[in-house]
């Protein structure tokens, strides 16, 4: 801890890195220490007009920064363009024993019925029902909405105004675009990817891109 404020890396400095930093600013519980970058400063984002993240360097450093800031916990701030990338930091934070830091906005509603994982980050106005079953290091992004019992599994991304029925299952490593829509009780299969707009009535395969309505696999991802 420092002082009693939990010390909080950033992983990522873009653009959705800027938008998780606004809602721990908000937060008196937890002190932002700054960002990680593989592109150390550089990336597209992280010099935006009217936005200053402090980039202590690239991954490399997360051990030395557990070891200068016992508590330190990790939220990732990388876009569903960069799934292998989630995915092998998750496992280096594991590794590293560096918990996950659940953020949520205000403007966001959670029934008290559902359950979060930890590190997930859940954006203003999404909705996410009773009995829904979020797993770890998941992101719930603007407008998007988790109808009653649905189940994500881990590293799961739900886009912008996208819409999540009921009784449906979203299997690891899922994407699902910004404005898309999953009908009841369909299984979208690990690594999977739902392309925007599109609407899924029928479940999708392991690793799968679907477009259209109704959705329909165009191709595999290797």
């Amino acid at each position: 801890m420092v002082g009693s404020k939990t010390p909080v890396v950033i992983l990522g400095a873009g653009g959705f890195a800027v938008v998780v930093h606004e809602i721990l600013s908000a937060r008196p519980d937890v002190l932002v220490l700054g960002c990680t970058d593989k592109a150390l400063g550089l990336s597209e984002r992280s010099l935006g007009e009217g936005v200053s993240l402090r980039i202590l360097g690239d991954d490399d450093i997360l051990p030395d920064l557990a070891e200068q800031h016992p508590g330190l916990q990790a939220v990732l701030a990388l876009g569903p363009d960069l799934m292998d990338v989630r995915a092998r930091l998750i496992r280096m934070l594991d590794l590293e024993h560096i918990p996950p830091l659940t953020v949520v906005h205000p403007r966001a509603i959670v029934s008290s019925l559902a359950q979060l994982g930890e590190g997930t980050v859940v954006s203003a106005g999404a909705i996410i029902n009773a009995g829904s079953r979020v797993g770890r290091h998941c992101v719930i992004t603007i407008g998007a909405s988790l109808d009653h019992d649905a189940q994500l599994g881990s590293n799961v991304f739900v886009g912008q105004g996208a819409r999540v029925s009921s009784y449906v299952e979203l299997h690891d490593n899922v994407v699902i675009e910004m404005g898309a829509s999953i009908n009841s009780r369909v299984s979208v299969g690990q690594g999977a990817r739902v392309t925007g707009g599109a609407f899924v009535n029928t479940d999708v395969p392991d690793h799968a891109v679907v477009v259209g309505v109704p959705a329909r696999v165009v191709r595999y991802i290797e």
